[in-house]
């Protein structure tokens, strides 16, 4: 995507540096890695400024009371469709089924964002965290939403009539 702007962030230092490596080898210049929380990056963006959230593998706190620290809450939601410009995507993928349930419940909860049929790019299946899942003989859960459009007028998504792990479920009604 070389017309794009890509930003990566990552709490791990030693993930930065590699993604950096990365980039720079394949001569990137348009691709910045930042060693920072979501938590502390995300309010400094302008609202209306980001054309997708690719959000893949995040820290699942698995334990039940320390639940309240992963990333996808309602809040960071919330954010995120502030965000967001209209039709914007959000990807989100996990090999956790809990923590994809509980975010996509939160995405049909919030009445800014629809559930899509449109699956999630290719590559993350490719990521390091895809192939140490299939490793593990661990599903990986993928979901993609898109911001509805402020304004009347402009043409719907089509919305996801029930799917699992990205895969769309016959609709009865056809």
């Amino acid at each position: 995507m070389p017309g794009a702007r890509l930003i990566g962030i990552d709490i791990k230092n030693k993930r930065c540096l590699k993604a950096r490596e990365k980039a720079a080898k394949r001569g990137l210049a348009n691709v910045t890695i930042l060693h920072v929380s979501a938590e502390q990056y995300l309010p400094g963006i302008p609202a209306g400024t980001v054309d997708a959230f690719h959000i893949y593998f995040p820290d699942p706190w698995p334990r039940s009371r320390h639940r309240k620290r992963r990333f996808f809450t309602m809040e960071s939601l919330r954010l995120m469709h502030e965000l967001l410009v209209d039709g914007g995507r959000l990807f989100f993928g996990t090999d956790f089924f809990d923590y994809y349930i509980q975010a996509k419940v939160l995405v049909a909860l919030h009445p800014g964002f629809g559930l899509t049929v449109e699956p999630a790019p290719p590559e993350v299946r490719e990521s390091i965290y895809a192939r140490k899942s299939v490793m593990r003989e661990k599903a990986i859960h993928l979901f993609t939403a898109v911001k509805r459009p402020s304004t009347d007028g402009e043409p719907e998504q089509k919305e996801d009539k029930g799917s699992v792990d990205g895969e769309v479920q016959p609709d009865e009604n056809r």
